[in-house]
């Protein structure tokens, strides 16, 4: 799927889980920008995806070591059965498991709780990532011709986002909504990719059918892209759930 459409499904989960286990009208709009970014991280496995090229150089560097990473774990874990489709290991295995979506949430969680300024900077980080890969997507610029743009939106993301994190109610925030958002939006980016015909490896680190590495996919699989009619539906179905459920969760009754 493309990196909009993803942001927009972390969007609306993050709103939802806001509203459900928030307990202020604020744990919505800050779970609704963490969970956007949030369900891109899993694509940091691939330099040239939308969120590894949101804030070049920063992103490129970070997607390097971590697709290093996941062909490294590939080595370590694959079958021969994995092995004799000499798959390097690269895109969609490690950063889309199970294990790693829960990697991201104790990651973010362990931010949030690490002092006065891990919840801001947790915020800050999955808006300016979320801001990189729109940004990108709907402008349709080179790297070169972007940057500029990019780092002033993730300099104004950084500035608002500061502003609404420092407030007493952030501060005193449980560290653990954050961390939950973030390992359901990772795991909301799985599923999108669990949709496509690639799938993903749902079953690691255990074995189905003698692979690791098995590719899941939805009975149903669909073709991404600008032209995809399903994905475009997606992408707009949970931009206007997102409203819908701040109204349901916090217009008076009667």
């Amino acid at each position: 799927m493309m990196g909009t459409s993803h942001a927009a499904t972390g969007l609306l989960t993050g709103a939802a889980l806001g509203a459900i286990l928030g307990d202020h009208p604020a744990d919505l709009v800050l779970c609704a920008a963490v969970g956007a970014g949030a369900a891109l991280l899993p694509d940091l496995d691939e330099p040239n995806s939308s969120v590894g090229r949101s804030l070049a150089p920063i992103t490129e560097g970070i997607s390097h070591l971590t697709r290093g990473l996941s062909r490294l774990v590939y080595r370590w874990t694959a079958t021969s059965r994995d092995s004799a489709g000499h798959d390097e290991g690269g895109h969609r295995h490690l950063t889309h498991t199970l294990p790693a979506a829960a990697g991201f949430g104790a990651l973010a969680w362990l931010l949030a709780s690490s002092g006065l300024w891990g919840a801001p900077v947790l915020v800050w980080l999955m808006t300016a990532l979320g801001i990189g890969v729109i940004w990108r997507e709907v402008t349709g610029q080179s790297r070169a011709r972007a940057t500029p743009a990019i780092l002033s939106l993730a300099l104004l993301a950084a500035t608002l986002t500061y502003l609404v994190a420092t407030t007493p109610h952030l501060v005193g925030a449980d560290p653990r909504l954050f961390g939950i958002t973030v390992g359901v939006g990772a795991l909301v980016h799985i599923l999108g990719d669990w949709l496509t015909p690639a799938g993903v490896p749902l079953a690691w680190p255990l074995k189905y059918r003698g692979k690791r590495w098995w590719m899941f996919h939805s009975p149903l699989p669909f073709a991404t892209g600008r032209q995809s009619a399903p994905e475009w539906v997606i992408r707009v179905l949970c931009l206007l759930g997102t409203p819908a459920i701040w109204l349901l969760a916090y217009t008076p009754a009667g």
